[in-house]
């Protein structure tokens, strides 16, 4: 968990003028080859664009954490790329104190490495001096750079396929259709798990914490057999430890697992779309993320799972879903605890999600049991010229409050925006990718 103190410290003016807290967002697209700086500021609810990073993307997910140099303590993002030859970057979040009310951000490339395949997700665990990524057929550990928070050595190449077959091997961003597509550790660190689409099954390795190394421990196949074919895509982990959730990209399920010491136990599952939409056989919808929130003050454990689905197709459009949790971590079964939002679009390749408790957002020694929820839209519709709402951010307050509402997004506007106009602007984005909360 990050340092409060650390966020508080930079949840800064957007200008000296308004001198409003906002809170700051990278996002990345899938069709654009910037990186996007934005800002939120709460009280006026709005999205404002404050730079555009030449990038070396299309860049499809970020990682953001804050990692001890030698000069003390600083943010750094890592991100993947569909660009070829495979290859990894690190980025710099600069925030400069130009006077008492003002603190100017920015962001700047640290460096690139060169990695075996196209990567689909990184994950920095603490202590944040290793850097997990995998994307179809191969994984790698990095070490963090400790001058530059950049890439270090190359410590693990992890195959997903037979050492004899791996020059052969898809190596381009197909491959992530089938291949490996995320990985996380436990708390303790004494496990990683890497979800893999093609072969149905969830990969479970025991990780050294000296070396970084990951060791093969088990596949643990779908809970509904490989005839199912639910393609894993993405999990995460309770921070007890003790319960793994997964999304099935193909039929939409998250599924709860319990932990051991050599392999998951099912638990349970449920849909990512209201059951009246939910078929597993037509393949309309397209299982995307999931998140937990950030332990608060007021919340230490999660009570909530933030999940998303994207449309097949234009035409039908995408679900975000948020399930209660018990105590320890398994999904609450009352209907009434679960919430259903449709997504303004299919999403396209997107839907992804990054949540930030208002708990952390608010002033002073203010609680509330909301949250501010990014929503990045890759639709046809919005990365077409003068599209509108790459990013949005949404809201929700808990059970019986309304529901999830749209706040703002950008770019905003009416469709109807001289096309001229937008592209002779800094702000041109092809749609969003994946967005993240940087404080």
């Amino acid at each position: 968990m990050e340092d409060p103190s650390f966020q508080q410290a930079f949840l800064s003016p957007l200008n000296s003028t308004t001198n409003v807290p906002a809170h700051h967002i990278l996002t990345g697209s899938f069709r654009s080859m910037p990186l996007f700086l934005l800002a939120f500021t709460p009280i006026s609810r709005k999205l404002n664009w404050v730079q555009t990073i030449q990038g070396f993307g299309p860049h499809q997910y970020l990682a953001k954490t804050n990692v001890k140099l030698r000069d003390g303590h600083e943010t750094r993002v890592y991100a993947t790329s569909w660009a070829w030859p495979p290859e990894l970057s690190s980025w710099a979040v600069d925030r400069g104190r130009i006077d008492a009310n003002e603190v100017k951000w920015s962001v700047r490339n640290v460096d690139r490495t060169p990695i075996t395949a196209i990567s689909s997700y990184i994950s920095v665990p603490p202590p944040y001096t290793r850097i997990y990524s995998v994307g179809g057929p191969t994984g790698e550990v990095h070490t963090i750079d400790e001058n530059s928070g950049g890439f270090g050595s190359k410590l693990q190449e992890v195959l997903f396929v037979g050492e004899t077959n791996l020059e052969k091997a898809d190596k381009t961003r197909v491959a992530l259709r089938y291949g490996s597509h995320g990985v996380e550790l436990t708390p303790s660190l004494k496990y990683a798990f890497i979800p893999v689409l093609g072969t149905n099954t969830i990969e479970m390795y025991s990780h050294e914490t000296f070396s970084g190394r990951l060791t093969h421990l088990a596949s643990v196949p779908s809970p509904r057999g490989a005839a199912a074919k639910d393609g894993p895509r993405h999990v995460k982990i309770h921070p007890n430890g003790k319960i793994l959730y997964s999304v099935t990209e193909h039929n939409n399920y998250v599924d709860a697992y319990r932990i051991h010491s050599t392999t998951l136990e099912y638990i349970s599952s449920k849909t990512l779309v209201p059951e009246n939409l939910h078929d597993p056989n037509h393949h309309k919808f397209r299982g995307d993320t999931l998140m937990l929130p950030r332990s608060t003050s007021s919340s230490p454990i999660p009570r909530y799972l933030v999940t998303t689905t994207r449309g097949a197709n234009p035409s039908i459009r995408g679900w975000l879903s948020i399930f209660a949790l018990d105590d320890d971590g398994l999904f609450i079964n009352d209907v009434t605890r679960v919430e259903r939002y449709e997504t303004p679009t299919s999403g396209g390749k997107a839907n992804a999600i990054d949540l930030l408790p208002k708990a952390i957002s608010a002033s002073d020694n203010e609680t509330s049991d909301g949250v501010w929820i990014l929503l990045t839209d890759d639709d046809d519709s919005t990365a077409a010229p003068g599209g509108t709402g790459a990013v949005r951010v949404l809201e929700w307050d808990g059970w019986a409050t309304g529901g999830v509402k749209v706040v703002t997004e950008w770019p905003e506007g009416s469709p109807l925006v001289q096309v001229e106009d937008r592209e002779a602007s800094d702000e041109k984005i092809q749609g969003a990718s994946h967005a993240i909360w940087l404080d």
